[in-house]
Parts: C-alpha cells; sequence; structure tokens
C-alpha cells in the first residue's frame, strides 16, 4: 500500500508539469506541494555519474530521488565536453558503453553512417552537446517510473544521526524547501557538495610530494614536450591552487546557424588577459588559432589549452569554487563565459591580431541550436576537480604506477572499477608564474597510452566516507590531487556511479548500509573490468 500511494503521489506531480522534452521532470510547483518523501536512493547531482547511479538503482528496484541544481542533466557531457576521455575505449562497459551505443545510434537515424558527417562522431565517442543531452534524457524517461528527476534544487543541509544521513532538504527554484529522506545517498556532483553538507572530511587543493611519496605531487613544472621535470622550479610543496576551469564552448562556421558572439559587457575587466597575446603572434610564439575539435554538423569544440598562456582556462580565479554557495559559482561561470566571449571577440577584432588570425576566427559564432536557455553558451562550468573525501581508501599516483617488479600496476583490494586516462592537469596558475615558456602546475603527456599513467584499480572504500555508512560518492571520491587527474574522467566517473547505484540497491535487498556490504559481486555483476596488463 505504501508504495502505491508513493507512485500514485509521483504520477500526480510528474503530471503537473516538467520540462518539455523526453524526460519529464518534477516541477517546482509540485515539488514544493508534496509532503516530505521517503526513498530508497537519494541522488544529488546529475552529472554522468549521477546519473548512471540514479537510473542503475532504479532499475533494480529502488524508488530513486536525482536532484541536481542545475536544469539540464548530463554535467560536462551535455554542456561541451564533447569528445570522451577514453584512452582505452575496451576497458568500458556497463552505462559508459549503454550511453556510446545510444549515441551511436541516434546519429545513424539523423546521419546515416554513409554520410561524410559520420567520421566525426568517432563510433559515438564524440558527440554535439545537445546529442548528449537528448541521450541523457531517454534514458531518465526510461526509468522515471521509479525515478523522480528534480533539477534547478539547491541543496541546503543534510541531517545526520550516529552513522547516517537521515535526510536532505532542497531548495526549489522559487525558494520554497523540500525535504527528502531515503535509506541510501550517493552525492554525484562534481564539487562534492552533499558529502560536505554531511560533514565529511575533505580536500581542495594539492597534497605535496612527501605526503603520499608522489613524484608528480605539490608545486610542480614540467616540460610537457618532453615529459621531464624542471628541477629548478619544481618544489613538490603542498599548494592551495588548483587546476584551471573553463568554459568549454562549442562553435560553428555554418552561416545558417552562426550566431554573431557579442562584446561582452566586462570586455574591458578581461582585456588585461588577453593583451599578452599580442606579443604572442609578434615573437612567433603563436602562429594561428584553431577553432577547435571537429564535431558533427559543422561544429567545433574549444577547450582550454596546455600549451597556451592565454587560452579559454582561467587558473586562480576558480580556486574557492568547490568551497562556494550558489550565489558565488554563479558569478563565478558568468566569469568564466565572460572570459571565453571577450576572448574570441579579441581574436576576432583587435586590430593588432594578425589579419589571418583575425579572418579565421570571424567565420565562427556560436550555434543557435546548442544550449538554447542559456545565450548559446555551455550551462555548466568545465569543473576539472572539486573537493576529495577523506575515504576508507586512498588513491594516489601509485595507482596507476608501473611496479617494475610485476611489470604491473598494484593489486588493489575490493576493486570496483578502473582509472586508464593519463596524468592530465591544466595549469594551476596563470602566465605570469610560467617557467621557460611552461605554466605551473600541468602534467600533460601527447602520448597518453605510452605515459607514466598507466590502468589502475579503484577500491570501494574510495566512495566510502570514513564516518558516514549510508553515503558513496563515486565522483568527488577519496584521493590526491595526482590521482584524481586520472580519475576525473567521464567515462571513469560513469562507471563508478553505476557502481554506487547497484550497491544501494544490493543493500537494500540485503537490509544493511552500504559501508556494509560486500562489493566483490558488483563489478561482475555489471560486466565491468576490473584488472588490465597495465600496458
Amino acid at each position: 500500500m505504501q508504495r502505491r500511494q508513493f507512485l500514485k503521489t509521483l504520477a500526480a506531480a510528474l503530471a503537473a508539469g516538467g520540462l518539455q522534452i523526453e524526460a519529464r521532470a518534477v516541477s517546482a510547483e509540485a515539488t514544493a506541494a508534496l509532503p516530505p518523501q521517503s526513498f530508497d536512493t537519494l541522488v544529488y547531482g546529475s552529472t554522468p555519474g549521477g546519473i548512471a547511479a540514479a537510473v542503475e538503482a532504479a532499475r533494480r528496484g529502488d524508488r530513486v530521488v536525482l536532484a541536481c541544481w542545475k536544469k539540464s542533466p548530463g554535467g560536462m557531457a551535455a554542456s561541451g565536453l564533447s569528445t570522451t576521455d577514453a584512452v582505452r575505449r575496451h576497458l568500458f562497459g556497463g552505462f559508459v558503453l549503454e550511453f556510446i551505443s545510444k549515441v551511436r545510434d541516434h546519429y545513424r537515424q539523423i546521419l546515416g553512417d554513409a554520410s561524410e558527417q559520420w567520421k566525426f562522431v568517432h563510433d559515438g565517442w564524440y558527440y554535439e552537446p545537445s546529442v548528449a543531452e537528448h541521450v541523457f534524457r531517454e534514458i531518465l524517461a526510461a526509468a522515471e517510473s521509479r525515478l523522480v528527476w528534480l533539477p534547478g534544487h539547491w541543496l541546503r543541509k543534510a541531517t545526520v544521526e550516529g552513522s547516517r544521513i537521515v535526510s536532505v532538504e532542497l531548495e526549489c527554484p522559487q525558494g520554497k524547501l523540500v525535504s527528502c529522506r531515503a535509506r541510501t545517498f550517493v552525492d554525484g556532483t562534481y564539487e562534492g557538495d552533499l558529502a560536505a553538507k554531511a560533514k565529511v572530511p575533505y580536500r581542495v587543493g594539492r597534497e605535496g610530494r612527501d605526503e603520499y611519496g608522489e613524484s608528480k605531487a605539490g608545486i610542480h613544472y614540467m616540460n610537457w614536450r618532453t615529459g621531464q621535470q624542471i628541477q629548478t622550479a619544481d618544489t613538490g610543496e603542498p599548494s592551495a591552487a588548483i587546476q584551471a576551469f573553463c568554459t568549454r564552448s562549442i562553435f560553428t562556421d555554418d552561416p545558417e546557424h552562426r550566431i554573431p558572439i557579442e562584446k561582452p559587457a566586462t570586455y574591458d575587466e578581461h582585456l588585461q588577459d588577453y593583451l599578452p597575446l599580442i606579443d604572442d603572434f609578434k615573437s612567433g610564439r603563436l602562429k594561428k588559432w584553431g577553432w577547435g575539435t571537429p564535431l558533427p554538423r559543422r561544429k567545433y569544440q574549444m577547450n582550454g589549452n596546455i600549451e597556451g598562456l592565454t587560452s579559454l582556462n582561467c587558473p586562480g580565479a576558480n580556486w574557492g569554487y568547490p568551497e562556494s554557495d550558489q550565489h558565488h559559482r554563479r558569478r563565478l561561470d558568468d566569469f568564466h563565459r565572460d572570459h571565453a566571449a571577450g576572448l574570441i571577440y579579441f581574436l576576432q577584432h583587435d586590430e593588432h591580431i594578425p589579419s589571418e588570425v583575425r579572418q579565421s576566427m570571424q567565420k565562427i559564432g556560436l550555434h543557435d541550436q546548442e544550449f538554447v536557455h542559456d545565450g548559446h553558451w555551455p550551462w555548466q562550468l568545465y569543473v576539472r576537480q572539486g573537493r576529495r573525501i577523506e575515504g576508507r581508501a586512498m588513491v594516489t599516483q601509485h595507482n596507476f604506477t608501473i611496479d617494475p617488479s610485476t611489470g604491473r600496476t598494484p593489486p588493489v583490494e575490493q576493486t570496483i572499477a578502473m582509472g586508464e586516462h593519463s596524468f592530465d592537469v591544466h595549469p594551476c596558475h596563470d602566465r605570469r608564474f610560467a617557467v621557460d615558456g611552461f605554466m605551473e602546475g600541468v602534467l600533460w603527456y601527447p602520448k597518453k597510452a605510452a605515459g607514466p599513467a598507466q590502468p589502475g584499480g579503484i577500491p570501494y572504500g574510495a566512495m566510502l566516507p570514513k564516518r558516514i555508512d549510508n553515503l558513496l560518492v563515486p565522483v568527488a571520491m577519496s584521493s590526491t590531487h595526482v590521482a584524481m587527474s586520472v580519475l576525473r574522467m567521464e567515462p571513469v566517473w560513469m562507471t563508478t556511479g553505476q557502481v554506487a547505484g547497484l550497491a544501494a540497491a544490493t543493500a537494500r535487498e540485503q537490509r544493511c548500509d552500504v559501508a556494509q556490504l560486500d562489493p566483490a559481486p558488483l563489478p561482475k555483476i555489471l560486466k565491468i573490468q576490473t584488472e588490465s596488463s597495465g600496458a
């Protein structure tokens, strides 16, 4: 009877309204009218990892609520990160391949695999943000009989009793509050917001080299062309500086869909960051400026640049972002967007920029079919790293470093997934801190598969906070800064998120908390690979 009443109330809420695309969401008005609800699993954060957790739990029989302060689902995958970060695609399964398969099928329907544009799909691993969002909404819609999605809801507080979270309080877009209870909670945010509200200890900045014996930790300079550290400047000291964020932008040269980039009102505030480009072009350090990575249908994805001393990245501006409230985050979102708009406008119009560069850049603009409710700029800032919880297990640089005696990365107890990317960190300080033309904090290897980071195991305990038994944190998990540079990839977070969703449902079935669960069967059930030769 209780479950029947829940479904009846849920159906009424869904019928009250919501977003008019594939996946219906509970409208703010309907949410505010609901009495406090009890769920099996509550997921906060509709990143790909959060979605994977919510959907998997719902498919396994849980009553799930998925809440997020953004109005659209999909995190960075639906907001500009359109080239999936997977060096070794064969190591991924589960939700990752489901998402990629649906992207591929969608493009087959709208393009056909004989189309000239098909090559830009890369078998489903590259996609337009609007297509990624469409796929996520489709996946959510298929689970909606057991899943309530609450977009635009900010987490106000989490109530903890003993070693368990018992409820959270969410603020609706109109400012009203709604309370949700659950038996299991999952933090699917990039920033680790739910864990922080539950008073879980965490870190944001960078450990020093000596703390975990990580050669790439702390204040770090490297010549990424040779892969060598710059010994005279590299100190390995701990630092509060974190890697830069950016507005990972989508442009087009298609005149039928191109929207001219306007000079932002804050242009003069950002101008000092662009002016050094004049000397970069004069000296020959810069010879051209590309549009970004080609995507289907004449779109281009522009990212912050590892090599460029000036790019879409804004090193230094973001250091306080992970711990900020929603109002300051919105200001930083606006700051990064204005920086991107002003940079492109500068390259298009400033007379000191070489004419061939200006002429090339004047051909591109925003696309009228992307981010249509957000001025055609991405709605999610590229948060490359947020908080990192203190968990019951720690992932470090050593997890992804080959042991010469075995030729493999070290074995990990209770492995539930794999990290397989390169060490990949964007600059932590701006160009004023560059040494020999290389920016502080950068870790990057052009030949990623051959780099020092090799596939390594992720322990279940990295998702488990030390003192909370019914919370899993599959995104802002327990790791060092260096290790997070491998973990911070959407396919990894989709995988750990899916494991978290399965763990939540399994804990309900076994009438225990996720901290008491034996995680060994979980990756096997999901057909997730947990071992590799390391090469």
